[in-house]
């Protein structure tokens, strides 16, 4: 399944795209993106997360509670600070799961639905 982004405002102050990914298990923020929040960082929470192409990126720290705003409908998730990554927000399955998640593709058009948790 393709992968898809949508438009959200972290910590009430900065526009991302974030990119959609249902093969990832947590949520990532790429340090430039996290540098625009003012949003602090955890950097005791350190993890190592395997890369889809099979290597490996250590993390540097963690945005505990990070706010998501889709819309008006305000989210907060741990959020996962990378120094290098071709993307700037990667929301994965646990974001997914809390906002219940929905697509619907058509040939020409990707209709997704999220709901307040």
């Amino acid at each position: 399944m393709p992968l898809r982004e949508l438009r959200v405002t972290l910590n009430g102050t900065h526009s991302e795209l974030g990119l959609l990914d249902e093969g990832s298990e947590i949520v990532v923020i790429h340090e430039d993106a996290w540098r625009k929040t003012n949003a602090p960082r955890n950097e005791q929470i350190r993890m190592r997360m395997q890369t889809a192409n099979g290597g490996s990126q250590d993390m540097g720290g963690c945005v505990e509670m990070l706010e998501i705003d889709v819309d008006g409908i305000k989210t907060w998730a741990h959020a996962y600070v990378v120094p290098d990554a071709p993307y700037r927000l990667l929301l994965g399955r646990p974001w997914q799961r809390l906002v219940r998640l929905s697509k619907e593709e058509t040939d020409d058009a990707v209709q997704v639905t999220i709901h307040d948790p």
